[in-house]
């Protein structure tokens, strides 16, 4: 059981306000005594890191949170500690710093991560074995998403080949086998949700330069130059994925190599008795199988969000400078103003400056001069060049795609007359799309109301004039989300059951 092997308060440390603290100094704890090195720390090296670590982050367990110097302190045998005093250190944070650092130690016994082991007159101090495996997990979380598992997936494949070659021999290479396999799994899943929760992030960034700082430093920097790049690289399971399924194949269609595999599993413990050991077995190799069989539909998700994120990434600078705070718009009413002052400036004042007196655009002496002289108009017959039927073709498709493109508030209005009943409210979740025509009215309709405050002047053309029809009411907490787009949702209510005939949405 998990709490069988786990002291009652151990999760305590993290459920205060100084949970930051605890986690720095656990984490510091773990890695230089207990994570690497066969080390039995005495309870003096213990409380001195604890002390220096309080000492390098003041800002965590202080009120002002300035940063602090202390007496320098060094471990002794037991509890004994020797302070090296420093002029430039404060004598009432040493002292404090110190009495935190023990009752931090002593915080660790009571919770259960640390236990005080004695040899005879020596006492040192050790970590629990569910305590340790913990604060491994806490380490691997620590140091982020992005696990470098370059290799993997080559090491899946040499040990079913040595498998092939020797199966008593290398019979638990299996076991790590199905543990790596599965960790490669654990890692696809984790890159797909680092992309959802980057997409998210975004979604809910309310100006540009949030946006564009998750796509950068989330997705750019994070999953596509850590995590995209190792798992298309040297992590990529198609390598060997037709080489792994040969060897399971093989291993599985051998008997000998069965029974070779499931004497060693029960002579390692793995199972009960043989049967069972070979249902292990069976096990194993069936979970190797299902992650490499599965990992087609991972890539294909993965392939989709990075697609999605790459095209609102491009979308996003397309569209930055078409904002209503661009330059020309903000530098008009200043123009205005400066025009009316000139205007109103009573005659013989002169104001001293930069600003230019106002010249006229056309003068004779700037059109530029010909160098030679100009050759006489004459009258000649004017020869058409052919038509080429693929160019006419061409303008034609393109004229056809533009006027697709652009959606009239016509069409937008025959959309919403489909979708939401007369004097009733639909969500836009709800709204089902058919074709590209339902995409693009659907989007011109959403770019909308996104784009309609509260204000009367500030309103878009397109929901002013559907406004004698419809109600539209966005909603932040809902979010809109298919196989076309994901968007934050909004609300359509229906004023009137009137329905626009067909010839006028076909104008």
């Amino acid at each position: 059981m998990l709490f069988g092997q786990l002291n009652a308060d151990i999760f305590t440390l993290f459920s205060g306000s100084n949970r930051h603290l605890y986690e720095l100094v656990l984490v510091k704890i773990y890695e230089d005594f207990f994570r690497s090195d066969l080390h039995f720390p005495t309870q003096s090296e213990i409380v001195g890191l604890v002390y220096t670590r309080l000492g390098d982050h003041a800002d965590l367990w202080r009120e002002d949170e300035a940063p602090v110097v202390l007496d320098q302190v060094v471990a002794r045998r037991g509890r004994r500690m020797r302070r090296r005093r420093i002029e430039t250190a404060d004598a009432q944070a040493t002292n404090e710093a110190m009495v935190r650092a023990r009752h931090i130690y002593n915080r660790l016994i009571a919770t259960g991560w640390l236990e005080e082991t004695r040899y005879g007159l020596k006492v040192t101090v050790d970590m629990p074995p569910g305590a340790m495996r913990l604060a491994e997990f806490l380490c691997a979380l620590r140091e982020g998403m992005s696990e470098q598992l370059g290799g993997l997936v080559v090491q899946v494949k040499n040990q079913l080949d040595a498998l092939q070659i020797n199966a008593r021999d290398n019979a638990l290479g299996l076991h790590k086998a199905a543990r790596d396999a599965a960790s490669f799994g654990r890692y696809l899943r984790s890159v797909l949700s680092a992309l959802r929760e980057i997409d998210k992030q975004v979604l809910a960034s309310d100006s540009i330069g949030r946006r564009l700082r998750h796509y950068f430093e989330d997705f750019v920097e994070r999953v596509l130059l850590q995590d995209y790049a190792t798992i298309t690289t040297t992590s990529h399971p198609y390598r060997y994925r037709h080489r792994i399924f040969a060897s399971l194949d093989a291993i599985e269609d051998s008997l000998p190599d069965i029974g070779a595999l499931a004497d060693a599993y029960f002579e390692a413990r793995l199972a009960k008795d043989i049967p069972a050991a070979r249902d292990v077995v069976f096990d194993d190799l069936a979970k190797i199988r299902r992650v490499f069989e599965r990992i087609e539909e991972a890539f294909e998700r993965i392939q989709q969000h990075r697609s999605r994120l790459e095209t609102r990434l491009r979308n996003t600078v397309r569209y930055a400078g078409r904002r209503s705070g661009s330059f020309l718009q903000r530098s008009e009413p200043l123009l205005l103003q400066l025009d009316r002052l000139h205007a109103n400036t009573p005659p013989g004042l002169d104001v001293t400056g930069l600003i230019e007196p106002r010249q006229g655009p056309l003068s004779p002496f700037l059109l530029a001069r010909p160098r030679n002289a100009r050759a006489p108009v004459v009258g000649g017959m004017l020869v058409l060049p052919k038509t080429d039927p693929l160019r006419e073709l061409r303008k034609r498709l393109e004229r056809e795609y533009l006027e697709r493109l652009a959606m009239t508030p016509e069409q937008v209005n025959r959309f919403l007359e489909r979708r939401v009943p007369p004097f009733g409210e639909t969500h836009a979740n709800n709204f089902w799309l058919d074709s590209v025509d339902d995409f693009l009215a659907f989007e011109a309709l959403r770019l909308a109301v996104a784009s309609s405050g509260n204000l009367a002047e500030d309103v878009h053309p397109l929901v002013a004039h559907l406004h004698r029809a419809f109600v539209f009411t966005r909603t932040r907490n809902t979010q809109v989300d298919n196989a076309w787009l994901s968007c934050i949702g909004f609300s359509v209510l229906r004023r009137n059951d009137r329905v626009t005939p067909e010839g006028i949405h076909a104008g």
